[in-house]
């Protein structure tokens, strides 16, 4: 298996036979980081790295991994800064940097080989990455990483990145209560977002193909957009594309006019990301 590495700008230094890598960054939508994708794009560093900062300062995750992408890449910053940023954005959660760092870690690129924390971020990257060529890579790299492990090792890995799923999704527990529960009050039901979203103007973000990862997905999305999707509700549109097989369009609205949808469509685009105005 021939080896292919992108991450961002940066050739890989090292190879290591079977590994695959085509890490394509997901633009994300935000407005606040419009400004700083479009000066890596215009190879204006130094403009990006100002504009990158105060986000990682303030835990922004995706900042955190643009950010060391600039330093991993040598337009700033220095390796070992590079390498903090990305381990913060991994530990975080950013599926991104968990790639990066577990491909790192197999091919002891920058840091010293390690396959059982290569197991461990790439199962991670795994979970959390968007349907699509990010998913299905950071996959094929943890198939070619778990080839290297015996039975003990992997089910080690396994055990902690479990640990980590949990310290991600693990809700707080609920403090014991001694008091009666209180009767049920029947309330009428609200009616459903989605029946309004049928008949209003939405904007479309994503098309995919399994119904099993439309939360996930959503999820994803309303992350990386930010603002402008912040209070618009989910409605999912099945399309059934013959041939081409069954598809689920992740809309988001209600707008009242198709003014207001262009607007958010307009924004969305700007930053980056694909988006469409739906009629009702």
């Amino acid at each position: 298996m021939g080896i292919s590495t992108r991450f961002g700008h940066r050739p890989a230094t090292m190879a290591a036979a079977g590994l695959l890598l085509l890490l394509a960054p997901t633009l994300p939508a935000r407005a606040d980081l419009a400004a700083a994708e479009a000066d890596i794009a215009a190879r204006q560093y130094e403009a990006a790295i100002g504009e990158l900062q105060p986000m990682a300062d303030a835990g922004d995750s995706y900042a955190m991994w643009r950010l060391a992408e600039i330093y991993l890449a040598g337009h700033g910053g220095s390796l070992a800064e590079g390498m903090a940023l990305l381990q913060q954005a991994a530990t975080a959660g950013e599926p991104d940097a968990q790639a990066r760092l577990g491909v790192m870690l197999a091919k002891g690129d920058g840091v010293a080989a390690d396959n059982l924390a290569a197991y461990k971020w790439l199962s991670l990257a795994a979970r959390g990455a968007a349907p699509g060529t990010a998913r299905t890579l950071a996959e094929t790299n943890l198939s070619v990483v778990g080839q290297r492990l015996s039975p003990e090792e992997r089910a080690a890995a396994k055990s902690e990145t479990m640990a980590a799923v949990d310290s991600y999704q693990a809700p707080a527990p609920a403090a014991p209560s001694t008091e009666p529960a209180p009767a049920a009050v029947e309330t009428p039901p609200e009616p459903a977002a989605t029946a309004s979203l049928a008949v209003s103007y939405r904007v479309q973000l994503a098309s995919i193909p399994n119904e099993e990862d439309v939360p996930a997905e959503w999820e994803r999305l309303r992350k990386r957009i930010g603002a402008p999707v912040a209070t618009l509700d989910l409605h999912v549109e099945r399309a059934d594309l013959g041939a081409q097989g069954v598809f689920y369009r992740l809309q988001a609205g209600p707008f009242a006019t198709q003014a207001e949808a262009t607007a958010t469509c307009t924004e969305i685009r700007a930053s980056g990301s694909d988006c469409l105005v739906v009629a009702p």
